[in-house]
């Protein structure tokens, strides 16, 4: 299974639809043609560090940006709202990479948000165990060796004078 994080967030989009009916989902900050209410998701942060046997845990600080037009006189409502429906949601997220059929159960950790003047922040971390691909190295051939012994007067070493 294939881990990136345009990948997490295709899939949080799919998993939070039904939970958010009619937000568009993004997966940068979109700077023209916002179409509000949205979510975006952001990498706030990364760490890693070595396991056992090739694998590394990988620990990844994430944001959800949730945006309503700024003008609403509910708006504070709506941000707790969508807060408080996360909240119910957000301890496991399906997760799939796009190229094969499995589904992965990613848990979340350290969850937590606020509401700022302009947004909800939901911010949360994932922790998944990685390998980097690699490709077998086979056995390959033995060249011929082709190893010549030369004689001590062919290399300019004369013999019988130490030279004290």
């Amino acid at each position: 299974m294939n881990f990136t994080i345009t990948t997490v967030a295709r899939s949080l989009a799919g998993y939070l639809a039904p939970v958010l009916p009619g937000v568009t989902f993004y997966e940068d900050p979109n700077q023209q043609g916002t179409s509000c209410p949205c979510a975006f998701l952001q990498q706030r942060g990364s760490q890693i560090q070595l396991g056992r046997a090739g694998w590394w845990l990988r620990t990844i600080d994430l944001d959800l940006t949730y945006l309503e037009d700024y003008n609403l006189p509910d708006l504070q409502q709506r941000y707790l709202q969508a807060a408080q429906a996360l909240d119910l949601v957000m301890e496991t997220v399906p997760y799939q990479d796009g190229e094969t059929q499995e589904t992965a159960l990613l848990r979340t950790y350290d969850r937590d948000w606020r509401i700022d003047l302009d947004a909800l922040h939901y911010r949360f971390q994932l922790r998944v165990w990685v390998r980097q691909p690699e490709e077998p190295i086979y056995m390959q051939e033995i060249e011929t060796l082709n190893q010549e012994v030369h004689s001590a007067q062919e290399n300019g070493i004369s013999q019988g004078s130490a030279g004290w």
